[in-house]
């Protein structure tokens, strides 16, 4: 999925496990091993929300869509993906509620 991301929006490591679909602690263990560069970035070890040059790399990283609420609402609604990005996600979803059940 194509994810546009939004240059102002903070994402809590909360909420990007939930995204990932792993535990909070699973996903701390994987922002561990990726420390050095969130060091770089300026992102303190303790921080609970991240900026977004942080969400993007771990939205690449870790292979996280992003729902469409999350995402840049200008680029996405003028893009010609719009139909293909919204079909995706709800896709998703539907996969992951069937998974769960």
């Amino acid at each position: 999925m194509i994810n546009f991301y939004d240059k102002y929006r903070f994402i809590s490591k909360s909420e990007l496990a939930r995204l990932a679909d792993v535990s909070p602690r699973t996903f701390s263990r994987y922002l561990a091993t990726r420390r050095h560069i969130l060091d770089a970035m300026g992102i303190s070890p303790k921080a609970q929300k991240l900026p977004p040059q942080a969400v993007r790399y771990i939205c690449e990283d870790y292979c996280i869509d992003l729902p469409p609420e999350l995402q840049d609402q200008k680029a996405l609604n003028t893009s010609p993906l719009k139909d293909i990005i919204y079909d995706s996600w709800n896709q998703e979803q539907e996969y992951l509620s069937k998974r769960q059940h």
